[in-house]
């Protein structure tokens, strides 16, 4: 039975469309992320629809991911639980399947210092998505996915999507030309979508999840050739720049579809990436003034572009107000009317409030802090498990394999550089004792030693070699 929506003009239903990067950046697009620094958007990359967009709706300078890298941001998104909930400490392609190990699992799993728990292989069938939250609570909705899946579970019609490309991972980024990233295809399924729902007159959710701008670096020549000459400061690589390009012109059709179908007033548009920019290979791009990239958590592997537009969203303002991406189911029950049939159990809240009020004020989250959790190993990265949780202007990281704790003030370092828990003790133990409590509320099996590690046997270790 549909809900009575009294604050929406005639009981209409809005429209939503989330569009999720693969892989970008803070400073991986042309747009400011934050007009009070320098330093927040790249000057070799250019994404005019990401800046048309934040335009016409809030950016947010404090826009967080989930996760530090893919799968396990996606469920997270798709459910309004932490990846640590959802046991998502990883990608799925680790897990072992049939009786096959992964190149992951024999790589970073195996003869560690440290013994894992493995991260879930695919995203649960108890867990309510997005989709299936819209269906059971408005049967009118339409839902489609487009592009990326990456979350295993079945298909994606099993989770509670209309329509979809299948269950896709990275492979399917990787076709070639004619269309190298496959933004162009990924693009069109999207805006036929939206064409066959504007002439059905039909509410829809539809998300579309981008290939690029993951490695490998491909891109049409045409683009490329328009990086010939240029120059840049901070990023070097001209072919993440055209596929960066390839990307953003996927938005810009998405906003002009939107225009030209009249859907505009009441359809919202949210944009945000599922981690931070690669930075482990050469020169693929860099994350600056941010610490690191993905597969870390600290700053450079989490934050990342978050812009929102719609009804009732003032143009072209900025919120300072950290938000995060499994806040977006919240946020959208919201704009429903369905808190009040929201799953038990979430750790997002709602942005509407923000949203309407010019970017003030906060969010209220069933989790007050928001918690990051990488049980993994990328040797090639520099990375060992890590942990962090941020409260206000605090952020404290848990190097788990030394055992070592960071504090940090985002508001006066935001590139992480002062370690500040033996200035503010206290703070530091508060967070501490929220993240592990934490750990032990959602039943999460930390990582313990191995006594029978060997460095000489290391995998990872010897592919460094």
């Amino acid at each position: 039975m549909l809900l009575w929506m009294p604050w929406i003009q005639g009981n209409e239903m809005p429209n939503i469309i989330l569009m999720l990067a693969d892989d970008q950046g803070w400073t991986g697009t042309s747009l400011k992320m934050d007009d009070r620094l320098q330093d927040a958007s790249s000057d070799l990359y250019r994404t005019p629809h990401l800046v048309r967009l934040a335009k016409r709706g809030m950016k947010f300078s404090n826009g967080y991911a989930p996760a530090p890298n893919c799968s396990p941001t996606r469920m997270s998104i798709q459910t309004g639980k932490t990846a640590t909930r959802l046991g998502a400490t990883d990608i799925i392609n680790v897990v072992p399947r049939g009786g096959r190990t992964s190149f992951f699992y024999n790589r970073f799993y195996v003869n560690k210092p440290l013994i894992l728990q493995l991260p879930i292989g695919d995203l649960p069938r108890e867990e309510i998505t997005i989709g299936e939250f819209l269906k059971t609570h408005h049967p009118a909705y339409r839902t489609a996915h487009f592009g990326k899946w990456n979350m295993g579970g079945g298909s994606p019609s099993d989770h509670g999507y209309d329509e979809h490309s299948g269950t896709t991972s990275n492979r399917e980024g990787q076709q070639g030309l004619p269309d190298p990233k496959r933004s162009g295809e990924v693009t069109d399924q999207a805006l036929a979508f939206l064409k066959r729902q504007a002439a059905k007159q039909e509410p829809f959710f539809m998300q579309v999840s981008y290939y690029a701008v993951h490695t490998p670096i491909l891109a049409r020549q045409e683009t490329l050739d328009q990086y010939q000459d240029a120059t840049s400061r901070q990023h070097l690589n001209k072919g993440y720049a055209a596929m960066t390009q390839e990307l953003d012109e996927g938005l810009g059709a998405m906003l002009d579809a939107v225009d030209q179908l009249q859907l505009a007033e009441n359809t919202y548009i949210i944009y945000t990436s599922d981690n931070g920019g690669e930075v482990s290979e050469g020169t693929i791009t860099d994350n600056v003034p941010l610490a690191k990239g993905k597969t870390h958590v600290w700053e450079g592997g989490i934050r990342v572009p978050f812009v929102v537009s719609g009804p009732g969203i003032a143009a072209d303002t900025q919120s300072n107000v950290p938000v995060i991406g499994y806040d977006l189911l919240p946020t959208i029950a919201e704009w429903l009317g369905a808190s009040a049939h929201l799953p038990d159990h979430l750790d997002g809240g709602s942005l509407a409030s923000v949203l309407k009020n010019r970017g003030m004020g906060s969010v209220q989250r069933g989790t007050p802090s928001m918690i990051w959790y990488y049980s993994a190993y990328r040797n090639h990265k520099h990375v060992t498990p890590e942990a962090a949780i941020r409260k206000g202007r605090h952020k404290l990281i848990w190097e788990i394999e030394s055992d070592r704790f960071q504090l940090f003030d985002l508001d006066l370092d935001l590139s992480e550089t002062t370690d500040l828990a033996r200035f503010r003790p206290q703070v530091a133990a508060d967070l501490k004792q929220e993240l592990l409590d934490y750990f032990k509320q959602v039943g999460t099996k930390l990582p313990i030693r191995n006594p029978d590690y060997d460095p000489a046997k290391d995998p990872g270790l010897r592919s460094l070699q």
